[in-house]
Parts: structure tokens; sequence; C-alpha cells
């Protein structure tokens, strides 16, 4: 009996570490969770457009590191009163797939769910106004006016931006005392841009129409008036911004400079109609160009938001107008960004976060344990030596002072030793529990 309580004394504190040490090999580790993210426009139309996001996150010691999953497909379902609607799509090289679903207007709120292969990467309402949206679009373009003499001279781009190289056309416009002036000649000139015709004559409404290809991000347009006076503008150039315009059924996409891929979004002042990314290739002038299919637009105004960034949020970014505005006013452009509707990365964090919590108190509940049966086995092995020794000595013939003085009672070093182990139980736990926080 004696030897196996010592054999259990030493048993147990390996047991213990070997323990703690499987509980940080496998349920300790940091583990990468499935988490999807969903961007996307209003959602109060009939139409919803989304971009999901499918990534593994990894959290660890506070470094987060985000993996794309480019292979197979996300699901989405979407789930309202009297609606529910569950689309596939496959995932893009980032691991992004676009979705649209057609809902009546009565089903709402609207709640969404993004799955993989039966894991839940996102799952929550999802819901967004038409005006904090539009606020966030970013608005350029519209009439710069200044006077020369008499006259009230203005400018604009005809879609409302302007980049490096691209040509675009450049509306002029003449007033006198608040009136048109029509057949006014105008000698036109540039700095950094290339404008063409140098030479124009008013319309009846005093508006006249040049080509501009600026070559340089700081560009000035210069115009003589026959009847004197001369008005100058500095135009605003958008840097690294890319191109898009209709042609025909197609939606073309250019980028200045040699690029792999853009994103897009055509998108009207209250929706977003759809998404993507695109691979460009190199034409023969060094560009690099996509073509995407444009379905039938319904009438009105449409914009198509091209960027190098994912969320069309970059500094470039340009939602570029389509179509022609009515009556040839020139139009501005309309920025739009992609908002994020759901993000299933603070439930996924928190998920993990309890997994990990219960890591934890499995590893200080088997320590505390394994403690209080270690020292409850020292305090037993301890007196049973002790009575074992007393007897000994008694059969020995020694009196009870004799024996005390040969082998005086241990307490203050025993005491002792249940602190040291005690110790080395709690370092043990201490190490396990922290290394997985």
């Amino acid at each position: 009996m004696q030897a196996s309580v010592r054999s259990a004394l030493y048993v147990l504190p390996v047991v213990t570490v070997a323990m703690v040490a499987l509980a940080l090999l496998t349920g300790g580790t940091a583990r990468a969770v499935r988490v999807a993210r969903v961007w996307g426009g209003p959602t109060t139309a009939e139409r919803v457009s989304v971009r999901a996001e499918l990534f593994d996150l990894l959290e660890d010691r506070g470094a987060v590191q985000e993996t794309p999953v480019t292979a197979g497909e996300v699901s989405l379902a979407l789930h309202a009163p009297g609606f529910d609607a569950v689309r596939r799509a496959p995932l893009d090289a980032d691991g992004a797939a676009e979705l649209v679903f057609d809902t009546p207007l009565a089903a709402r709120p609207l709640e969404l769910a993004v799955t993989q292969g039966g894991v839940d990467a996102a799952r929550g309402r999802i819901e967004l106004a038409v005006a904090p949206w539009a606020r966030a679009a970013r608005r350029r373009g519209g009439w710069a006016v200044t006077r020369a003499g008499e006259f009230e001279v203005a400018v604009a781009p005809e879609r409302g931006a302007l980049a490096v190289p691209f040509e675009e056309r450049l509306a002029f416009r003449v007033t006198r005392g608040g009136g048109a002036v029509p057949n006014l000649h105008v000698h036109a000139s540039a700095t950094g841009a290339r404008l063409t015709p140098s030479e124009a004559v008013t319309d009846a409404g005093g508006r006249a129409s040049f080509a501009i290809a600026p070559e340089e991000h700081a560009v000035t347009v210069s115009f003589e008036l026959a009847q004197g006076g001369r008005a100058s503008f500095a135009l605003p150039i958008v840097p690294g911004a890319l191109r898009a315009r209709e042609d025909g059924a197609s939606l073309v996409i250019e980028s200045p400079v040699p690029r792999e891929v853009a994103y897009f979004a055509v998108v009207t002042l209250t929706e977003r109609l759809f998404g993507g990314r695109v691979t460009l290739a190199a034409d023969a002038s060094g560009r690099s160009v996509a073509r995407v299919s444009l379905p039938s637009l319904a009438p009105g105004q449409h914009y198509a938001v091209v960027s190098s960034e994912p969320d069309l949020r970059s500094s470039a970014a340009v939602g570029w107008p389509l179509e022609p505005v009515a009556g040839g006013e020139p139009e501005q452009t309309f920025d739009a960004v992609e908002a994020l509707l759901l993000d299933g990365r603070p439930r996924a964090l928190a998920r993990e976060a309890r997994r990990r919590a219960r890591v934890r108190w499995v590893i200080g509940a088997f320590s505390a344990t394994a403690l209080a049966i270690e020292l409850l086995l020292l305090v037993a092995f301890t007196r049973r030596s002790d009575r074992a020794l007393d007897a000994h000595l008694a059969e020995a013939g020694m009196d009870a002072r004799d024996a005390s003085r040969l082998a005086p009672k241990r307490s203050p070093a025993v005491v002792v030793a249940l602190l040291a182990v005690a110790l080395g139980f709690l370092v043990v736990a201490l190490i396990g529990m922290l290394r997985i926080g």
C-alpha cells in the first residue's frame, strides 16, 4: 500500500504536466474559423445585390490573419416574413461571389445566413436605407464658372471627371446678362492636355464642345472670345483613376497602366444593380482593358463605379455616368462605395473565445483536482510513515521521549513540502491557461 501511494505521488505531477501539454497542443492552439462578410447597396428596393466574401480568420495573441477561401461555392439564404430564397455562386480568386435577390418590398426585415459546406460563416439582419448610402457617395464635376469681361464663361467635363490619359468631352458655355451668346467665335488652348478643336463657334444656346485628353495631373484650359475677353480654368484630374464606359451591350473598363484586376459596380442613385471582379488584359496602347456584358438596363441614369479596391473606397474610385444626360447638361459622377451589410467576424471571434475559455477551465479544473489529490496523498503518506516509524521504535523498546528525540515530528517540513507541491501545480496550470489566452 505504501509503495502504491509513493508511486502515485510521483506519477500524478507527470500526468498533470502531460495533460496540460496535450490540451495546449490540441484544444489550446489557435484555430482558423470560417467567416463571411457581405457588402452591397441599399436593401430597401426590390433588388438586393450583394458581394459575399469568405475567408478563414486566425487570431493568435492579438495578430489577426485573413486567408481568402477560393475553392467551392458559397450559399446565401435570405429570409423575411412570407419570403425565403437561397442563392449559390462559385467563389472567385479573392474568395468573393456576387449574388442578387429579387424581393417583394413588403418582405422586410431581411435576415441573411451565409454558409459553406454546412459551416455557418455569418448570420444576421441586413438593413441599409438609400439616404446614408447616397450620402457616402462622392460627387465630382459640375460647372466651373468665371468672368471674361462682359461674359460669364463656364466649363465642365460632360461625364463629371477627367483622368490621364483618357479622352472625354468638355462642355463650354458662355452667357451675357443671363442670356446665351450664340455664334461666338472661341479660340481654345490647353497646357497639360490635348484639346481639340482649337476653334469653335457657340450654338444657339451659347454652347460648344471640345475633346480633352489629359497628359498630366495639372491641366489648365484657356478660351479667348472673339468679342474680347479671356477665361482660364484649372481642371481637376483624378490621379490613377480607371475609366468605365458603355460600348453597345458591353461595359468597357480601362486602366491607364498595366493592371491585373479591377472591381466594379453598376448602380443608380437609389440602388446597386450588380458588380464584380474583372481580369484586365493589356492592349496595343499599353493600357489594360476588360469587357463585361451589360444586361438590359431600365430607363434612367446609371453609373459604373470602378476601382482597384474590392470595396470601391479608394481615392481614385470614380462612378462614371453611362448615359448622356437629358438636355445636354454635363453630369456629375456618383462614386458609390460598397457598404458593409453583414460581418461574421465578431460572432466567430466570440465563438472561438468561448471555446478557448472552456479549454482554460478544463486545464484549471484538472490541475486543481490533481493538486488536491496530490496533497491528500502526501499528507496520508507522511502520517502513515510516522505511524510505521513509531511502531518500529516501540517494538525496539524505546520510550516515547527517546523516540521523539530520535525521530522528531515532521509537521514543519510537511507544510513546506505541501506549499512547494501546490506552487508547482499552480505554475503548470497558469502556464497552460496563459498560453491559451
